[in-house]
């Protein structure tokens, strides 16, 4: 547990640096504006009320179906272990595949500041909340991070590169999801909401990265007079 959560303030420093970097900090403004966006989204707004429910039901559930587990495993030890680091590392990578695109300033920009809602609204619950984990190793269970860290990182990656990327992303996530389960840290409804937020949340900033990148502004020198065409997605 010490070395995840040495991991973790290591994740948050690289977070702070790569954004100032870039020229991208994380502000609140722009977390704000995200987070306005997430729950004002009709797909944003599904996708947190069928995490909601399937979580709730999924919680009556919960006890029976991780003794099963604990007793009988969920998948392969070698799979869970990459689904627990995926969960972690993931988004260095979806980061590092930034650095070369033309647009890596937006992109840069939209990543850490979803990313940084999704950390403080993942760990607000878990300290609000205080459910125990299966294996009482603390109160943090509600709702599983690496779950919604890794679900976040492929729907970014969705949003950016498409299906081609997005769909294997989406897989390793819920390898990550299933890992959890699979090694006693989170109950299925601590997955299932996991899932849904960090979904919600990249959908939501998604949105706003959109309209950004289909903002176009040209400057055009006429050989009298000076105009400025202003175009954007309908």
């Amino acid at each position: 547990m010490e070395n995840w959560i040495k991991i973790r303030n290591h994740l948050w420093i690289y977070i702070l640096c790569i954004g100032s970097l870039s020229g991208q900090p994380i502000s609140f403004s722009s977390i704000t504006d995200g987070l306005s966006q997430t729950v004002s989204s009709r797909n944003s707004q599904m996708i947190l009320l069928g995490g909601v429910l399937g979580s709730g039901l999924a919680s009556q559930y919960d006890q029976s179906f991780q003794s099963d587990v604990y007793a009988n495993g969920l998948m392969p030890n070698g799979l869970a272990t990459v689904g627990d680091y995926w969960g972690i590392t993931g988004q260095l990578l979806l980061w590092g595949s930034f650095l070369k695109n033309d647009d890596k300033h937006h992109q840069l920009g939209y990543a850490l500041n979803a990313f940084a809602a999704n950390g403080f609204i993942t760990y607000g619950l878990k300290f609000a909340v205080g459910r125990e984990r299966p294996d009482q190793s603390n109160t943090r269970s509600f709702p599983s991070g690496h779950t919604s860290n890794s679900f976040l990182t492929a729907t970014i990656a969705h949003e950016i590169y498409g299906s081609k990327v997005g769909v294997p992303a989406y897989m390793l996530a819920c390898i990550t999801g299933l890992s959890r389960i699979h090694d006693n840290k989170h109950y299925v409804s601590d997955v299932i909401f996991g899932a849904a937020l960090g979904t919600a949340i990249g959908k939501g900033f998604g949105s706003i990265y959109r309209n950004k990148v289909d903002t176009n502004v040209m400057i055009i020198p006429p050989s009298k007079g000076f105009r400025l065409n202003l175009t954007w997605a309908l």
